[in-house]
């Protein structure tokens, strides 16, 4: 598989509108009845509350959390920032989760949602770009995550491990903080570290 592309919005400067595609590609990609994404062998649930016409879901993986605190917008050297107009810093377009929590939409994430199921894709056939590993929360549930890491690409999905026979997906995002890229890979090396021990 070649090197994962964003969804093409050029020609668009409307965020609703360039919303609205992104959800189509996700819905496409993800939300399918006749085309479900499989992990391992494993069904990929993908839970379908629904905000303002879309996937809560969609939502958090097309938005940042308000609690972030950036001093530089994630997609200062992405298309995205032609458009978005600092709402990641400057908070004036909001979506409201289910659970209360407000987040900010993000256009750098949102045209990057259909890349889940790349992610899921490339994993399942062995791709080198993608890491695997499993983590027990604070919850005391075990998460599953998926790390693509190409150039300056890094995109991280997350499930919740339901059965042997299904995950739930939790959301997927670009990792763009240091400190986070930092814990990720220490997870992982942890996860290899202790499953090398069994």
């Amino acid at each position: 598989m070649d090197k994962l592309k964003t969804i093409d919005i050029s020609g668009l400067s409307d965020v609703s509108t360039i919303m609205d595609k992104c959800h189509d590609e996700f819905k496409l990609t993800l939300a399918n009845k006749e085309n479900r994404a499989v992990l391992a062998g494993r069904e990929v649930l993908v839970p379908l509350n629904w905000i303002d016409y879309k996937a809560e879901i969609f939502w958090h993986a097309s938005s940042i959390e308000e609690k972030a605190k950036l001093d530089i917008q994630p997609c200062i050297n992405d298309y995205a920032s032609t458009i978005c107009a600092n709402n990641c810093i400057d908070a004036f377009d909001a979506i409201i989760m289910n659970n209360g929590l407000e987040r900010e939409k993000c256009i750098y994430r949102a045209v990057r949602v259909h890349w889940i199921r790349a992610i899921i894709d490339m994993f399942n056939a062995g791709d080198s770009r993608v890491k695997y590993w499993e983590k027990i929360n604070s919850d005391k549930k075990n998460r599953i995550y998926l790390r693509y890491q190409e150039e300056e690409l890094d995109y991280l999905v997350v499930f919740d491990d339901k059965s042997e026979k299904k995950v739930r997906l939790i959301t997927g995002y670009p990792i763009f903080f240091i400190s986070a890229k930092r814990d990720y890979e220490n997870d992982y090396q942890k996860y290899l570290k202790n499953k090398a021990g069994k």
